[in-house]
Formats: structure tokens, C-alpha cells, sequence
């Protein structure tokens, strides 16, 4: 057993973050650890590595852990030594001096050099460049690179191969497909698969943990539950659960109700029998009337006395109730616009004297919706600043019709220069009211502060701003670079089902396969500088179809 999870809480200040949660992870395991923004999937991973300590409750692990967080610094070296795992590194120093002791070969110098020779070499130091190469390359990396020259993904990337790179029995992975490409991403599943170790992996690719993990824990108000099956499965076994008990928990209501319906009416019954009137009795004995009239009361008190009782004992079922889903908001469509939207004709593109793309041809018609795909660095996002009119063609030529366009930066560049949330809302539309921005801040659970500022707001919630931002626009055509970026599982299901019912036309740009394959009906592949322009159905038969499209 790799780890475990002993009534386990954790609390902040007043938040109480989890109550005895309970949880193992076995030998070979493959668990994803879900759960919303802000629900301490992170805390719980930094729980087991041994960097936090639990308000309650026992962390038991064994074996070798390696953890994988969202964001750390990285030393001003070259990659190949970025990526040697700190225990080698060690064992290397240790080497390296008792090689200089053999200067004066006594039996104890021979002991250490045995020592820290064998130990160089159990920690695979002797192929370890060969094995770095390998990682490297496959995350498109070269070793001689510097880290202070590297891009924010390149970072993440070399984070992510160091880890790879380091001998372990569980590793946590927090974000592992972070600014990965299909190549790559595909490249990680083969990996995970193939691992002996056990893996507890915290993600918003749901393409990978498909792939990847045959079970589920999910954080949900303080606790943890845990499904079986890879997520799709997982969600489904959910999904069934949360239906029974809700019918469990609506036949309970009805029979709560009943039971109640019939304690008043027995009650009631009971108070009218005993308030006795000899005046509305017959001649006759009216004293034995009394009595019996008396003895009725108290049958019928005492039935529903035995109601109250058994109503008091009724426990209803829990209900298996998953948060309201913040991300409620439906794009406008506007106005129908033109047939014709976009067409390239023989396009070239370069960034900074650079050709990056060359000879594009496409046209858009309304209604279409393309995902822009291929290898990081591709130029995916220089096509879409060509598409919006940031970047002119160095050749060709690109036509696009007179229609409202909204657009949806990675990073939430179109954010940038609003200094408020009201000012980021108002600058869509000028007409809104104080009250129309609360209701859609509300609704997709952003600060309902309009003079928050927007610096101040994380990257889950600066998604959602620019989302907030599309759903107050009349726009035809949406250009969207990494739409799902920041956003937990259900904010991109949501997202996924925005995009599949908006009327208009969308060009956007995504690592998410899976919200690829529900959304495009068309894909445009760029790599090596050019671009393949296929349909949905025509993918499944190319070179780039497979595993990517599914």
C-alpha cells in the first residue's frame, strides 16, 4: 500500500477544506483526484507529499514519492542538468569525491567508492543522459537549452520531464498535461500505462484520464467520494447514483408527507372528539357519552402521538447534490450575417522577419465551427491574431466579411488594459445596467464587486470574465485561443455545450481532444508551416486522425 488516508481534515481559519476524509492508494494504482476550483485538490496532494500537516487525522505513505506541483521555480542551468533528479545529483557529488580519495587507496576509501559507486548506479546514473535525451525530445526539448531562455510552457515542460526522469513507487501529478501538445500528451499516456509505480493525477484533460486511470475520487463539499472506472465511466456511475438517490430521497417526501397529512387529521379528529357538548346528545345517559366521547380522544391521541414517533425516526436518504453549475451563461447569436465569412487565398505569415506560415488556403462559411490543432509552437496562435486583423499577411490574401467578432486570448490578453470588471463588461456593451452585470457576474460565479479589480482576479476567474464578456456580445464569429484554459471539469463541460448550440460561427484553437471531437466539424491541422483544412469525418482517415480525434 502507497498511501494512506486516515479521518483526515483540514481546516483555514474558519473554512473547513475537508472533514475525515478517508482514502488509499495501492500498488499500481492509477487514481485522478477530482473536484471544482478552489475544492483543495492541491492541499491534498501537498498533504501526502508531507508539506502540510492535516488539522485531524493520519497521512501514512511508503516507498519513494515524487510530486509534480503546478508552478516552481527552476535553477539558471542547462536542461540536462535542470532535469537530474536531486537524489542523483547527490549521489554524483558523493561519487565524484570518493573517486578523489582513491588518490590514497586504503581499505576505507575502497569501502566509500564501492558504496557510492553502487548507489550512483541503482539511481540509473550511468544512462541517465541517454535516458534525459529520450524525455527531452519527446516533450520537444533539446538538453543544451537554458532555462532562463525558456517559455512558460517550456518550463512546464522541463518540470514535467525532471519528474519522469526521478525513480519513484507514487508519483503526484498535479496538471501534468499543462501546455502540452497531442504529440506529447499522447506520448504521457503511453507512460503512465506503462509505469509499474502508482499514480494519483489531478487534471482537466479528460481525454487523458480516460486513458490513463481506472479510478475516481472526488472532492465535493468537504469529502470524498470515489468511483470506479476511467472519468467518462466514473461520471456515468455517478450520474446513475445521484438519480437513485434522488428517487430514494423523492419517495421518502412523499411518504414523509403522508404520514404527516394523516398525524394531522388524526390530531385533529382527536381535539374535536374530546371537546364534548352534552347539549347536542340525546336524552338518555349522557355520562357513559362522555366517556366513551373521552375515550376516543385519547385512542386518537395516542395514534398520533405513534405518527410524530415514526416521522422522528424516518431518516431520509442523503442526496448525492453537486454544486449549482456557476457557469450558466448562453452566447447571443446576433444577427444571421453573411454566407461567406473568411477565406484565405495562398496566405503567408512572419513574426518578427521570420516566415512561420506559408500558402494557406481555407474558407469559412457561416454556422462552421474549426478547431485550430497541431504541435506546440506551430504557429496556432499567429493564425488566429492573422484571423482578428492584429497581424497582416506577409503574402496571400485574407478577406473577412464585415461581422461583429469577439475574441478570447489563453491568457485573458483582451482583458488587459480594463481596470475594473465593469469596465471589462461595459466595454462590450455600453448600455448595461448595474443590475444586469450582477446578475451575470452571479451566474457564473465571479467577485460581485463590479469595481473588483481585474488584476486581481485568478486565471479560473479571468475565464470566466471573457466568457461573461461573450455572453453580453451580439457577435457572429467567435475566435477563441485555449477557451477551457483555468476552467475545472464542469465550467468546460458547460463550455463544451455553449459552443456545440451557439448558431454562429467559431474558429477556436485547444489541447482539450475531447472538447475537440464534441465541438469541431472541422479541423485545421497546423505543422511545418502549412495547414490541412479537413472535415470532421474526413480526419478519422488521416495521418493526424486516430487517438487524436476520438
Amino acid at each position: 500500500m502507497s498511501v494512506i488516508l486516515s479521518q483526515v481534515s483540514m481546516t483555514f481559519g474558519d473554512h473547513n477544506l475537508y472533514r475525515e476524509v478517508n482514502f488509499e492508494l495501492h500498488h499500481a494504482d492509477r487514481v485522478a483526484l477530482l473536484g471544482r476550483n478552489g475544492s483543495g485538490k492541491t492541499t491534498l496532494l501537498r498533504l501526502i507529499e508531507g508539506a502540510l500537516n492535516p488539522t485531524a487525522g493520519h497521512v501514512t505513505t511508503s516507498g519513494r514519492l515524487a510530486y509534480l506541483p503546478q508552478l516552481t521555480d527552476l535553477p539558471q542551468v542547462s536542461l540536462l542538468d535542470a532535469v537530474r533528479p536531486l537524489a542523483l545529483e547527490q549521489a554524483r557529488h558523493r561519487l565524484t569525491a570518493a573517486e578523489a580519495l582513491l588518490n590514497d587507496p586504503t581499505a576505507e576509501a575502497l569501502s566509500a567508492y564501492g558504496a557510492a559507486e553502487e548507489a550512483y548506479r541503482l539511481l540509473g546514473g550511468y544512462d541517465f543522459e541517454q535516458r534525459a535525451e529520450e524525455v527531452l525530445s519527446e516533450l520537444q526539448l533539446r538538453s543544451t537549452w537554458m532555462t532562463g531562455q525558456l517559455s512558460g510552457g517550456q518550463r512546464r515542460r522541463t518540470l514535467l520531464a525532471r519528474l519522469l526522469l526521478t525513480p519513484a513507487d507514487t508519483y503526484l501529478l498535479d496538471e501534468p498535461t499543462n501546455h502540452l501538445d497531442w504529440p506529447s500528451l499522447e506520448w504521457l499516456e503511453g507512460w503512465v500505462r506503462a509505469s509499474p509505480a502508482s499514480f494519483l493525477i489531478v487534471s482537466h484533460d479528460r481525454a487523458f484520464l480516460d486513458a490513463t486511470v481506472t479510478r475516481c475520487a472526488e472532492l465535493e463539499r468537504g469529502e470524498l467520494r470515489e468511483y470506479p472506472g476511467n472519468f467518462t465511466q466514473a461520471m456515468e456511475v455517478k450520474r446513475d447514483l445521484r438519480e437513485a438517490r434522488e428517487r430514494q430521497y423523492q419517495a421518502h417526501q412523499r411518504k414523509t408527507q403522508s404520514l404527516e397529512q394523516e398525524r394531522v387529521n388524526v390530531q385533529q379528529r382527536a381535539a374535536s372528539t374530546d371537546r364534548y357538548n352534552h347539549k347536542r346528545k340525546k336524552p338518555g345517559n349522557k355520562k357513559f357519552a362522555k366517556m366513551r366521547a373521552q375515550d376516543v380522544a385519547r385512542t386518537l391521541a395516542s395514534r398520533a402521538k405513534a405518527l410524530e414517533r415514526r416521522l422522528d425516526r424516518m431518516e431520509a436518504p442523503q442526496r448525492l447534490l453537486t454544486e449549482a453549475n456557476l457557469l450558466r451563461v448562453a452566447l447571443s447569436s446576433g444577427a444571421h450575417g453573411p454566407n461567406d465569412i473568411l477565406n484565405l487565398d495562398r496566405v503567408s505569415l512572419e513574426v518578427g522577419g521570420r516566415p512561420l506560415l506559408h500558402d494557406l488556403t481555407a474558407h469559412v462559411r457561416r454556422g462552421e465551427k474549426i478547431a485550430v490543432v497541431g504541435p506546440n509552437g506551430s504557429g496556432k496562435s499567429t493564425l488566429l491574431r492573422a484571423l482578428l486583423g492584429e497581424l497582416q499577411p506577409s503574402g496571400g490574401e485574407l478577406r473577412r466579411a464585415d461581422l461583429a467578432v469577439q475574441w478570447s486570448g489563453q491568457h485573458g490578453e483582451e482583458l488587459a488594459g480594463f481596470t475594473t470588471q465593469q469596465e471589462a463588461l461595459l466595454a462590450v456593451d455600453d448600455r448595461l445596467t448595474p443590475q444586469r452585470m450582477y446578475e451575470v457576474l452571479a451566474r457564473l460565479g465571479l467577485p460581485r464587486d463590479l469595481g473588483h479589480l481585474v488584476q486581481d482576479l485568478s486565471g479560473g476567474q479571468r475565464t470566466r470574465l471573457s466568457l461573461a464578456r461573450l455572453s453580453l456580445t451580439a457577435a457572429q464569429l467567435l475566435i477563441l485561443d485555449e477557451p477551457t484554459n483555468h476552467l475545472d471539469h464542469a465550467a468546460i463541460e458547460s463550455v463544451q455545450g455553449v459552443l456545440h448550440a451557439f448558431e454562429g460561427t467559431v474558429i477556436f484553437a485547444s489541447h482539450d481532444r475531447h472538447l475537440v471531437s464534441e465541438v469541431a466539424s472541422r479541423y485545421w491541422w497546423v505543422e511545418g508551416g502549412q495547414m490541412s483544412d479537413v472535415t470532421a469525418l474526413e480526419a478519422e482517415g488521416t495521418e493526424h486522425g486516430g487517438e487524436c480525434w476520438s
